[in-house]
């Protein structure tokens, strides 16, 4: 087609242009019948049931409308029963042994979720210290402890418990009981306080410049929903339900003007398992938003989409993630961390199969076929390949269930069921959209429909076609004339990327995840330089008898224990009952530091603890059972690598077991240790999930084509992208963690989608000419540029991942768009070398003869 400069396209020309078209289209169109009738254009069985499933759909295309609208209603329903849960437990199994180690210790000890504020006074002489400082730290100790919901116990030093002795007599005193009335007063208290282990590193900090209060929690986060509403009858909205309403009143109350000049620092459990609903919450459908703001400009650009054909597949994967979410409701399924992967990754594939649908249409409709034959040879030529690539890649998913993590097991099964609706419905959907258009509308996007464009931009449109197709025949090339340098720059890449794989490492830090400017990072990275961890570690050391713990060389063995935790620079505090024994030693000898020690006399240690319930002392619970028979050290760990924190325990476990009575078990839990398991997890996952989804793929593939040979060959571009993504991880020092272990999981999914078109194409091509080089000039040129364009879209699509507050989803994005560009890269050089190197097809006779081949619509 020629174009006028002023006025589009030469009126004659477009005319004569016309008459050739519909002239040859009549015969193609005749020659496809009688070969689709003759059962003779499909490749086998599943192709033909696809052409004909196609065909009985847009027959009654008004029932399919009705079946989808009905589903839709039915999706939205179970959609609304899916809560939030992005708490750690809920990375667990309930029967996992580590899982059901922490509830016992919760069963026993209560909740062991904390909300810590951290604070400074800078513009005063003697900071947390100060005279009025202290006083309004007084009144904030009491406003949290009356107003927060769900809080078990407040303590700041206004309220901390101070040991005195008297003789025989134990006095336990508190700041605020007597308030001091000079500065002078407070100074002396100070250095009372500073002498006492058990406040320094935990309410203070050594210099005295910070100071916190830490709010214990009646709740966590994993507590039945009923018992988690702040109002039983506020609804299930997360401003209603801890933590979050817990966190939105601590916030209101330190913003009052009357705590202006004190800095506060938020952190703890609280605000973190806030955060983390937040971002769910904000994000989900923020990153779905931009997700298909991003396809659709892309899709537009790309394939010059119309109205109709832009808007059916934004439909498509509006609708597949609308399923999903109402299966997750069905399965009683919870939105989580991951679930901020799952939007973006179903719209990527879900645009991509609709793509290549609606490609194969219009270009059957532009060689003139009518609508409903166009519509059943569509889904002859790409609904096999579009279903096993949602076969393949739901079943790459599903094969990460084998991991011991419930998160990823549950986000492993309905990403799985999602692709493989995403499927069903690019079917039905675009089958309603071709069914519903109009007869005479030959196409729903034109590569170069420059009725609506200006000269200019059909030179730049003309320009690309002209690039992507003497690319796409240089790559043709490539495969037939330098096939040993694509055998050798691909080893050489794959070995480079192997030895990167050696130097990969499992591992995370939460913090890490979370980008800079997340207050909630700030403000816990700033508390770790002064004061406690954030990580909760503890270890019950089970004497199996009442009073048992109240033993000198008991609590002695406990008390190694806890120097020995002490000596690591990432444990930033621990607690004991052997620091309340301690620090009633000392009381009693004028507070005598030489003697804060564990007495060796096990009488004087039960008079000691005696004296100190008669007092009114409020801590034991905390460290001890009721009857005195269990005991726990509680470790308050830096929010460090998880390999790191590793090492620790290993240390500990090492220690315990070097020092170990005969009559004492000791078992490891906390929050800490459920982040290690998770590390262990993941390590234990990666093997057996990976090789579980190349496995089934391989057979799925082998027998789809009747090869094991083809099967096995086309695995070769699929593992590429798994090993560079991996290669690149090892050797930038990424560690792979719960959200990266999806990573292979979703790019060999993706690979296998393009792998499966260019088999398909290719063994179609190869089945109407017997020969090898024509198929691949047949096939490569027309299904690499959908290849190239979806990739375009995908990889585009994945930076929206950039805008999450999650660090780890932006690396997330980065990583799969490296994978899907290797992916791409494979299938276009690496996959047309081997089919042309080892030629695994049997000769086979013309299926269409040569001047309907040259006319084809490949």
């Amino acid at each position: 087609m020629t174009f006028n400069q002023s006025k589009g396209p030469n009126k004659e020309s477009s005319r004569e242009g016309k008459h050739q078209r519909a002239s040859r289209g009549k015969k193609l169109q005749a020659q496809l019948l009688a070969a689709s009738r003759s059962g003779k254009l499909s490749s086998g069985q599943l192709s033909a049931w696809f052409g004909d499933l196609g065909l009985w759909m847009a027959q009654r295309r008004y029932g399919v409308l009705c079946s989808i609208i009905a589903s839709l209603f039915v999706a939205i329903f179970f959609a609304s029963k899916v809560g939030v849960d992005s708490s750690l437990e809920s990375y667990f199994n309930v029967a996992d042994p580590s899982h059901q180690a922490y509830s016992a210790y919760q069963n026993d000890f209560g909740s062991d979720e904390v909300a810590i504020l951290v604070y400074s006074a800078p513009q005063t002489a003697h900071g947390p210290f100060d005279l009025e400082v202290m006083r309004k730290i007084d009144r904030l100790t009491v406003a949290l402890g009356r107003e927060i919901p769900f809080v078990e116990e407040v303590t700041s030093l206004t309220n901390a418990e101070i040991m005195t002795a008297k003789g025989d007599l134990l006095e336990i005193q508190k700041l605020s009981d007597a308030f001091p009335d000079t500065q002078q007063d407070l100074l002396a208290w100070r250095d009372v306080v500073l002498k006492k282990p058990i406040f320094v590193g935990g309410l203070v900090n050594e210099t005295a410049s910070h100071a916190a209060i830490i709010m214990e929690m009646s709740r966590t986060s994993t507590d039945p929903l009923d018992a988690l509403r702040a109002d039983p009858d506020g609804g299930d909205g997360l401003e209603n339900l801890y933590p979050q309403v817990s966190k939105n009143k601590i916030l209101e109350l330190i913003a009052h003007p009357d705590y202006e000049g004190i800095e506060f620092y938020f952190t703890g459990d609280v605000p973190l398992s806030a955060t983390y609903n937040e971002i769910i919450g904000q994000e989900a459908g923020l990153l779905s938003v931009l997700s298909l703001l991003f396809v659709a400009i892309l899709a537009m650009g790309c394939f010059r989409l119309s109205l109709v054909g832009l808007v059916g597949p934004l439909l498509v994967v509006t609708l597949g993630l609308m399923f999903t979410i109402g299966f997750m409701g069905f399965a009683g399924f919870k939105l989580g961390m991951m679930f901020l992967l799952v939007p973006t990754l179903l719209i990527a594939i879900g645009v991509a199969q609709t793509a290549h649908i609606i490609t194969e249409f219009n270009l059957l409709r532009a060689a003139g076929l009518e609508r409903l034959e166009a519509i059943r040879a569509t889904f002859e030529h790409v609904g096999a390949p579009c279903f096993l690539a949602a076969l393949t890649t739901s079943v790459g998913f599903f094969a990460m269930t084998v991991s011991k993590l419930q998160a990823v097991s549950e986000v492993a099964i309905y990403m799985a069921v999602g692709v493989f609706l995403s499927f069903m419905l690019s079917m039905a959907v675009m089958v309603c959209f071709f069914a519903f258009s109009k007869e005479n509308s030959k196409t729903l996007a034109s590569p170069l429909n420059t009725g609506t464009v200006d000269t200019k931009h059909a030179q730049i449109f003309a320009a690309f076609e002209s690039g992507l197709s003497r690319f796409l025949s240089w790559t043709v090339d490539m495969s037939l004339h330098r096939r040993v340098a694509i055998f050798l720059s691909s080893l050489l890449v794959l070995a480079i990327c192997v030895m990167g794989i050696a130097r990969l490492n499992v591992g995370f830090n939460f913090l890490s995840h979370m980008k800079d400017d997340v207050p909630f990072k700030h403000d816990t990275l700033a508390v770790e330089e002064v004061l406690g961890g954030l990580l909760n570690v503890v270890y019950i050391f089970d004497t199996q008898q009442a009073d048992g713990v109240k033993k000198a060389e008991i609590l002695s063995y406990i008390d190694a224990i806890q120097a020995r935790a002490d000596q690591h620079p990432s444990v930033k505090k621990t607690y004991s009952l052997a620091d309340i024994v301690k620090d009633l030693n000392q009381s009693f000898h004028q507070g005598d530091e030489a003697f804060a020690v564990i007495p060796e006399n096990s009488e004087l240690i039960s008079q000691y603890l005696l004296l100190y319930e008669i007092a009114g002392g409020g801590e034991l619970t905390d460290y001890v059972s009721d009857d005195f028979e269990r005991a726990v050290l509680e470790l308050r760990v830096a929010s460090d690598d998880s390999d790191k924190i590793a090492a620790i325990f290993a240390d500990l476990d090492a220690e315990i077991e070097k020092q170990s009575l005969s009559n004492v078990s000791v078992q490891s839990t906390g929050v800490g240790l459920l982040w290690i398991k998770m590390a262990e997890y993941v390590a234990d996952s990666q093997a057996p999930g990976y090789i579980f989804a190349f496995g089934m793929i391989a057979v799925i593939l082998s027998l789809a084509y009747g090869s094991l040979k083809l099967g096995l060959l086309a695995m070769i571009p699929n593992l590429t992208p798994v090993v560079v993504v991996l290669g690149v991880m090892g050797w930038a020092g990424i560690h792979l963690d719960y959200m990266r272990l999806l990573l292979s999981t979703v790019a060999i999914g993706i690979a296998v989608d393009d792998t499966v078109h260019m088999l398909s194409r290719f063994k179609r091509e190869y089945e109407k000419s017997g020969d090898y080089e024509a198929a691949l000039r047949n096939s490569l040129p027309s299904v690499g540029r959908a290849l190239i364009f979806t990739t375009i879209i995908l990889v585009c699509s994945f930076t929206v991942y950039f805008f999450s507050s999650m660090a780890v989803l932006a690396s997330f994005g980065l990583l799969l768009g490296i994978a899907i560009s290797a992916a791409l890269i494979a299938d276009l050089f690496l996959l047309p070398a081997l089919l042309m190197a080892i030629r695994p097809f049997e000769a086979r006779e013309m299926k269409i003869s040569p001047a309907a081949n040259q006319q084809g619509i490949a």
